[in-house]
């Protein structure tokens, strides 16, 4: 009777699910946003670990998980849910977060998004997955898929959680029932952070696909040369009309370089991108984006 009455309390005093909605897209755009200006100014880890092991990676991650432990520490919240007055307590008892629950919410806040992040990222570039790598990312849309379940759940108040993260570390979202308690210094930084939140959302907003495209505006195609121009030997290796530029057989699966114009076999102009990143032709840099599937009508 007792965990059914906190359970109906901490009910009537959580966030709607628009709320939780903004606060996990604010917590979802710090990685991308610090990717973006460590990229700018090349600041990755790179060094030796154990003969030919060699770590690469970015700090994007690490930087990610120190902020989020800094809010759950102090606030008892994630970045994205401090910014919207929001806070994590127990599901049966309404305490705040012990050091256990705050190092696992910021592990979780931080790895899940990485990890599939970068599985999404190798699927959409048709890099060689291992099997074991196909099965973790099912097993993400069965998580996403658990998700929505909660979350309907949530909003027929049927559930004090929105998602299977929550109901494992036995957490739920509440507004605190009063301000949290915290010196001068770690106020006047955390505030800081927030107000940072405005660049963070303009970073990642500048630097998505669609709007540098449309600021960048797009590259002018090199005029071709002709071919009375060229010597012998090179007018005899161009391909003809109807000819893949890499492979000088047949086009197999048409594909258009929106970059260059140039038409290329689906295969060959994969295979250059992911060994080279440009279009065979113009070198220009391209990426899975710009290759345009032509089907003959």
């Amino acid at each position: 009777m007792a965990e059914a009455a906190n359970v109906r309390q901490n009910l009537q005093n959580v966030p709607s699910i628009f709320e939780i909605s903004a606060a996990e897209t604010l917590d979802n755009l710090i990685y991308p946003a610090l990717s973006k200006i460590f990229d700018y100014f090349g600041l990755r880890l790179d060094f030796k670990l154990w003969g030919s092991l060699r770590v690469q990676e970015e700090l994007s991650p690490l930087l990610t998980w120190l902020l989020q432990y800094l809010y759950l520490r102090k606030r008892a919240s994630s970045f994205g849910e401090s910014f919207y007055g929001l806070q994590r307590t127990a599901t049966e008892t309404g305490e705040l977060l012990t050091r256990r629950q705050q190092f696992l919410s910021a592990t979780v806040l931080t790895l899940l998004p990485y990890v599939e992040r970068k599985l999404r990222s190798r699927s959409a570039r048709h890099e060689d997955t291992s099997p074991w790598e196909g099965r973790l990312l099912s097993a993400f849309h069965a998580f996403h898929a658990a998700k929505a379940m909660h979350t309907f759940l949530y909003l027929i108040k049927y559930a004090a959680s929105h998602s299977p993260v929550f109901r494992a570390l036995r957490l739920t979202l509440r507004y605190p029932s009063e301000p949290p308690r915290e010196d001068q210094w770690t106020y006047l930084v955390l505030k800081m952070l927030e107000v940072l939140a405005f660049f963070l959302q303009f970073v990642q907003w500048w630097y998505s696909n669609d709007q540098r495209r449309k600021v960048g505006g797009a590259l002018i195609n090199p005029e071709a040369m002709p071919k009375k121009e060229l010597p012998d030997e090179v007018q005899q290796t161009m391909p003809k009309r109807g000819e893949c530029p890499v492979c000088l057989l047949p086009v197999q699966t048409p594909t258009a370089c929106s970059v260059s114009g140039y038409v290329f076999c689906w295969k060959c102009i994969v295979s250059h991108m992911k060994e080279h990143g440009s279009c065979p032709v113009t070198h220009y840099p391209i990426t899975l984006e710009d290759l345009v599937r032509i089907y003959e009508t």
